[in-house]
């Protein structure tokens, strides 16, 4: 049986199912009409109520696997189990319960039903009751980043483990939880933990180094444990950005021990968290960590400036939104060195001269006029940099 959308919710099908039915308060127990399992369906019935009762659902362990793959958010056993009930149904001759059950699994998707932030609990907070997270929900999805090939099928991966956690707890396996993703400024690492967080329909808890880090002595390490104490809350992308100001090597000159403290702490926290949250740590200098670091992460990733195809279709998504006459193919070696960011940034500029000039469409002009901007503003950067 094929899926129309492989990141489809095990919870929105079950949900889907449920939800519209008035009278099915639980598919456990009584269910609709005050009738109990294993009765024999009558008409009028409710999908849900003829999923129990007309299939012979009837076997338990169906409906336990069912259930509790739904509960952990596992996609891979949720699926299994709906596909025996789904032959279960063909088998008794209910061919149009098979089909109706069909159906809900492969309608596509139109829109992720993102986590509740509003009912989490309060956010932690450090010593001045500033918040040490910015929690949201993420709208992107992996479809919204452009990355090499080998880059998006480690990913993929992660995402894949993550839907698949009973499975791999058969094995005695857990899915890779904590990721380090290393490379140059503006290629994507933020974005594409935005994307983790939309694909699974987690909140992205973006760490406030600003609070964590403290002055007073012990207060960052306190802070961290405050962080991954309230990842037990739920399930979250974890994302700590520009993590080499929090973990710098502990050899560094003129530490005077609280360094050497936080990163510590840092160590085993990464090394003994239990929950299912993913753990995502982002650097533009992989050289500053300390190295005892990277063995505590299950991936490192490395992000790199996007080839002359990746620019291009970078390019032609970004201006996908409005009409367009620039030929993207032989726009991108002009944009050579550029990150993801700075390429976005050149579309983006495009766009908003379009809009002032009140032209119909993007055209070369206005990608030119973007790009010159844009390499103006590299060559302030690096000047600037230049005298520091």
């Amino acid at each position: 049986m094929k899926f129309a959308d492989p990141g489809r919710s095990a919870g929105k099908v079950w949900g889907e199912a449920v939800r519209a039915q008035s009278d099915v308060p639980s598919p456990l127990g009584v269910i609709g009409n005050g009738r109990e399992i294993g009765l024999p369906a009558r008409e009028g019935d409710n999908l849900v109520t003829r999923l129990a009762y007309d299939v012979g659902m009837a076997r338990s362990d169906q409906l336990k696997a069912l259930l509790r793959s739904h509960k952990e958010g596992d996609e891979q056993s949720f699926r299994t189990a709906a596909e025996e009930i789904i032959q279960d149904a063909k088998k008794r001759r209910h061919d149009l319960l098979a089909k109706e059950l069909e159906a809900i699994l492969d309608e596509p998707v139109r829109t992720r039903r993102p986590a509740k932030v509003a009912t989490l609990r309060p956010l932690p907070v450090g010593r001045d009751e500033t918040p040490l997270l910015n929690v949201r929900n993420s709208t992107k999805s992996l479809h919204d980043v452009v990355l090499a090939k080998e880059t998006t099928d480690v990913v993929v991966g992660l995402l894949d483990e993550q839907r698949s956690r009973t499975a791999l707890h058969a094995y005695g396996l857990e899915p890779r939880r904590s990721i380090l993703f290393s490379g140059p400024s503006g290629t994507g690492k933020s974005a594409t933990a935005e994307a983790l967080g939309g694909e699974l329909g987690w909140p992205v808890a973006h760490v406030q180094l600003a609070s964590v880090v403290s002055s007073y002595l012990g207060e960052t390490a306190k802070n961290l444990a405050q962080i991954f104490s309230f990842l037990e809350s739920g399930s979250y992308v974890l994302l700590f950005d520009e993590f080499d100001m929090l973990a710098r090597d502990r050899n560094e000159r003129g530490d005077h021990g609280e360094l050497k403290r936080v990163v510590s702490a840092l160590l085993q926290l990464i090394e003994t968290t239990t929950n299912d949250s993913i753990i995502i740590a982002t650097t533009n200098h992989a050289n500053l960590l300390d190295s005892a670091l990277w063995r505590r992460f299950d991936e490192v990733i490395p992000f790199a400036l996007p080839s002359e195809a990746q620019r291009a279709e970078l390019l032609s998504r970004r201006l996908s939104v409005v009409r367009s006459d620039v030929d993207t193919d032989s726009v991108s070696p002009r944009l050579d060195g550029f990150s993801h960011a700075e390429v976005e940034s050149v579309a983006l500029d495009s766009i908003r001269l379009m809009v002032r000039n009140l032209d119909r469409s993007v055209s070369d002009e206005h990608i030119s006029y973007a790009i010159e901007r844009m390499e103006e503003r590299r060559r302030t950067i690096l000047n600037s940099n230049s005298l520091e």
